[in-house]
């Protein structure tokens, strides 16, 4: 700066300034509005979906056994007409899935009955529980049978407590110091 010339700002006046045009323009940026719209959370269009039917009864599915290679072979067919590929299985194989498949008809015909919305089910409903026999002459003379049927009415509650204790202590041997408890506090039906 040249002699006898007066500044136009002085130091301190220029760096509040320049800090309140940095702000602003900071603040102008960052408040812009983006041109983007929100998406929409339902798809549109076309979707191509898996549609699971059962096999019609003219379609043939049975297991095979082949003793020369030690497997069984699942076939589904229409007539002498093979309609997929066959499923060649190891022996362990097999017997899981005749398992899984035994016990899926199984938990099946029990949750049809239980609904009671099939045909029949009033006499599955009686089956939900087994009867229990008992093979003794002295059970038959007193209650005049060796059947127990169960006929589930009301509710069962039972309330459980544990007391786990530790203490230590030198008085004592070390085998009894923690000691678990496990009791019934009360049981009604």
């Amino acid at each position: 700066m040249k002699k006898g010339a007066k500044p136009i700002l002085k130091p301190t006046r220029f760096k509040y300034i320049f800090f309140v045009v940095c702000l602003l323009s900071i603040s102008t940026l960052l408040g812009q509005e983006t041109n983007e719209q929100a998406q929409d959370s339902t798809k549109t269009g076309v979707e191509l979906g898996r549609l699971i039917l059962e096999n019609p009864d003219s379609i043939v599915a049975k297991y095979t056994y082949d003793p020369k290679t030690n497997t069984y072979v699942y076939t589904e067919s229409v007539g002498d007409f093979n309609v997929n590929y066959p499923v060649i299985l190891t022996p362990e194989q097999y017997y899981d899935l005749v398992e899984k498949e035994q016990m899926k008809a199984y938990f099946k015909q029990k949750a049809d009955a239980y609904s009671g919305k099939k045909a029949g089910s009033d006499e599955a409903r009686k089956n939900l529980l087994p009867n229990f026999y008992v093979n003794n002459n002295f059970f038959e003379t007193i209650f005049g049978g060796n059947t127990i049927e169960v006929i589930p009415q009301g509710s069962v509650a039972m309330d459980l407590g544990i007391l786990w204790q530790k203490m230590i202590t030198r008085r004592f041997r070390p085998e009894t110091e923690p000691t678990f408890l496990l009791t019934l506090i009360s049981a009604s039906v």
